[in-house]
């Protein structure tokens, strides 16, 4: 009894460290120390922006299969807005959003692209994400991440819905865990 009592506490506290280390934002000002006083000309300064998860960091690029086409990078709509939304059709949160973002893409879909990565490895088939949006009438685009490669490992998604507003130069602007409304993204569109 006590050996199942210790494991289980043990676990948690693993378990509670992990995800800790995964949200704890780096400090990397310590690691960049040596560069601070470098010479660089005039010239060759440019405006350097470093990859991340947090609002002013370049968002991190990816390529996955539309559900139904091609394949599609981050980077091709480099220019245009962005909406990077993390959803799956058994989450209810999920569901809730969607009709908002419907309505919003049907409107700024001219402006603001919405790119809806779906965790297929979390459905039953990808047969049934498609019937989902179809009994539902979603025209946005679906991306398909099968292996969790860019929601788990590269976006750490925790929690769904998480959505990150992108700007024209890719550079993320807000993220927004749980679901969001029709005023957020057309205030991101108006901005």
């Amino acid at each position: 009894m006590y050996k199942k009592v210790i494991a289980v506490l043990l676990l948690l506290g693993l378990g509670g460290y992990a995800l800790w280390q995964g949200i704890l934002p780096k400090n990397v000002e310590d690691d960049l120390s040596e560069y601070e006083n470098a010479n660089i000309s005039e010239g060759d300064a440019q405006e350097v922006v470093e990859y991340g998860l947090e609002a002013g960091k370049k968002a991190p690029t990816f390529t996955l299969p539309l559900l139904g086409g091609n394949d599609v990078n981050l980077s091709d709509y480099q220019g245009k807005k962005v909406i990077l939304n993390f959803w799956a059709t058994w989450c209810p949160p999920c569901k809730a959003e969607m009709p908002e973002m419907q309505k919003f893409y049907d409107q700024y879909s001219d402006d603001v692209e919405i790119l809806a990565v779906n965790l297929t490895s979390s459905e039953r088939t990808v047969d049934a994400v498609d019937q989902f949006l179809k009994e539902r009438g979603f025209t946005f685009p679906v991306l398909l991440d099968e292996q969790e490669e860019v929601s788990s490992k590269q976006y750490k998604i925790l929690t769904i819905p998480t959505t990150y507003f992108i700007d024209e130069s890719g550079v993320i602007t807000k993220r927004i865990n749980g679901p969001m409304n029709y005023e957020q993204m057309e205030s991101f569109a108006k901005e």
